[in-house]
């Protein structure tokens, strides 16, 4: 089962209705869900979110410090890349061309769009859009199935035979993988998070630990 579920994140209520409607309305059709978010008063109270295993995206506004939210846009896209590396996020900006606005962040997200081309999704701007977005969703699906396959097939394996100290690593990555969003919900404190997670993959000990 794919996740399906994109959190639109705004501090602006009036806006985050807005443009969850022009997302649903871009997106109809294509499988996900669009649901507006109010800013969570931490970084790390997302983690909760990211547990449930069914968030497919995060749309993000840039400037959340205007609402009196202690992080911008970018900053939680980067706290969220420690969880869950490969979440597609979108910042949704009215300043994409303050390129000052977005200095040492913008690397942490796939895209950074202009809340003009949302607001019209019937133009050929925000189609050009979705179809580079609903790519990098299903990208992220393949993959998240991929390695939920792999887990499976290991830990079938592992009841069995015993593994080879290859699969074992791997598997051991695997299970780090799956546990991350539950730690990071139950830990909350993100320093005790990276403690963790520093441990378990020192105790598996593998030739490659990108995950």
């Amino acid at each position: 089962m794919k996740p399906d579920t994109i959190f639109l994140v705004d501090e602006n209520a009036e806006q985050r209705r807005a443009y969850t409607r022009a997302f649903c309305e871009l997106l109809d059709g294509a499988g996900y869900t669009v649901e507006s978010l109010e800013p969570l008063p931490l970084k790390t109270d997302y983690a909760a979110i990211l547990a449930s295993g069914n968030v497919a995206a995060l749309i993000l506004d840039q400037k959340m410090e205007d609402g009196g939210i202690p992080y911008s846009g970018t900053e939680l896209s980067a706290h969220l890349r420690s969880i869950v590396p490969k979440l597609p996020i979108v910042i949704l900006s009215n300043f994409t061309k303050d390129t000052a606005l977005f200095e040492n962040g913008e690397g942490s997200v796939e895209y950074i769009v202009s809340k003009t081309v949302i607001a019209d999704p019937t133009s050929r701007d925000a189609q050009v859009f979705k179809e580079r977005f609903l790519r990098r969703l299903a990208g992220f699906a393949d993959l998240l199935n991929e390695r939920a396959k792999r887990h499976h097939e290991l830990l079938v394996r592992s009841l069995k035979e015993k593994l080879t100290p290859e699969e074992e690593s791997e598997l051991g990555l695997l299970e780090i993988d799956r546990m991350l969003p539950q730690q990071a919900n139950e830990i909350g404190d993100i320093k005790a998070l990276e403690t963790a997670v520093a441990e378990l993959k020192r105790r598996i000990e593998p030739n490659d630990l990108s995950i």
